[in-house]
C-alpha cells in the first residue's frame, strides 16, 4: 500500500509483528508496522514545520521538518511533550502544526 507521512490508516488486522493489514478509503493493503505509530482517541497527530535540536539534558527530542508526531497532553510553557516512533520528549509548539 502506497501511503505518505502523515496518512490515517484503519487497522484491519495487526496478528502479524512486521507487517499489519490496513484500510485508507477504498484502498485495502498491507503496510511495515514498525513505520507506524498507533495514535489513540485522545491523542493529537501533528507534523514538524521546520526542525528542532533538542536538548537530552532537558528531556527535548531532535525533530526534522515533516516528521510526524503525536502527543495527548497539553502546552506547558511554550513546550508540548510528543512521541515520534520509539522516541519520547518536549519540543516547542511553534514547530507542530495540528494535521
Amino acid at each position: 500500500m502506497l501511503t505518505s507521512a502523515g496518512d490515517r490508516i484503519l487497522v484491519a488486522d495487526d496478528s502479524n509483528d512486521d507487517w499489519w493489514k490496513g484500510v485508507i478509503e477504498d484502498r485495502i493493503g498491507y503496510f511495515p508496522a514498525a513505520y507506524v505509530h498507533q495514535a489513540g482517541i485522545e491523542d493529537q497527530v501533528f507534523r514538524c514545520n521546520r526542525t528542532f535540536i533538542g536538548c537530552k539534558e532537558q528531556g527535548q527530542i531532535t525533530l526534522k521538518e515533516g516528521q510526524i508526531c503525536v502527543s495527548s497532553e497539553g502546552e506547558h510553557s511554550g513546550f508540548i511533550r510528543v512521541a515520534s516512533g520509539k522516541k519520547r520528549g518536549f519540543v516547542p509548539c511553534d514547530v507542530l502544526e495540528i494535521i
